[in-house]
């Protein structure tokens, strides 16, 4: 005969069947790992998309043209090229040697003026005294001694002790003029990254002012320039202050490391 009074397993049968799942329930660890698959997934493909626009702006970048032409604060235009941070054009070379040659050896006795003004009303130059150690005083001109920032440090010191040598006393007199003139220059030869060699041809011509009758010294001499960083400054400073001074005499982002005679190699 059957019991009509249920057994305590099947009541807890009954309450099982009765139970209602839930979300949580049926979340396992499969699930979970789907999920952080799929996150990661999402994530490096956004990683991936940003990082194509950015490989299209560099590479749009770089086949853009560099400016050929730049305009300065007076409105004029220059043609421009891209070089390397230690190269130099020939013609900027040529140009740094010349000029700096000039003004390391044209001694007139007046300071440099204004285009237009005449030699008369120019104003006396009063020379720059140089003194060593161990030696006597002695002058140099104005001109050169701004010029003479252009020089490497190590050798600007004994040139200009040199310089005082070779300058006479009449110069700041009015009797004596000397001028740098350059007749060959020689295309530049690279000796290693950032440096040449630039043999130099001219003379200096020594006009004694008592009888306008000039003779003239050979200058050839093969000049070793180096590039360096262009010195900047601020455009409030005055123009016979010292940074300026440097600034214009390196303007060209180069500097002479040693002046050999022609001959001696």
């Amino acid at each position: 005969m059957e019991s009509t009074t249920s057994s305590p397993q099947n009541k807890l049968k009954f309450l099982q069947r009765g139970k209602k799942s839930t979300w949580l329930s049926s979340f396992n660890v499969t699930d979970s790992l789907g999920i952080i698959l799929i996150s990661n997934f999402a994530y490096n493909t956004l990683i991936l998309f940003f990082l194509a626009l950015l490989y299209g702006a560099q590479a749009r970048l770089a086949n853009k043209p560099a400016p050929s032409l730049v305009q300065l604060n007076t409105g004029e235009t220059t043609a421009v090229e891209a070089i390397g941070n230690k190269e130099r054009t020939p013609e900027v070379i040529k140009a740094f040697t010349i000029k700096t040659m000039s003004d390391l050896f044209t001694w007139t006795g007046r300071l440099p003026g204004k285009d237009g003004v005449p030699f008369s009303n120019l104003d006396s130059d009063p020379g720059v005294e140089i003194q060593g150690k161990g030696r006597r005083r002695g002058k140099i001109s104005t001109q050169a001694w701004k010029a003479s920032f252009a020089l490497a440090d190590d050798f600007r010191d004994p040139f200009l002790l040199k310089l005082v040598d070779l300058t006479p006393s009449n110069v700041f007199k009015g009797k004596t003029q000397f001028a740098f003139v350059p007749q060959f220059v020689r295309e530049p030869i690279k000796i290693k990254e950032g440096e040449w060699t630039i043999d130099l041809v001219g003379t200096l011509t020594v006009l004694d002012t008592t009888n306008n009758l000039p003779t003239y010294i050979p200058f050839n001499k093969q000049i070793h320039v180096r590039a360096v960083e262009p010195p900047k400054y601020s455009p409030g400073m005055a123009d016979d202050s010292l940074p300026p001074i440097i600034a214009k005499a390196r303007e060209k982002g180069l500097e002479v490391v040693s002046i050999k005679d022609l001959d001696s190699k």
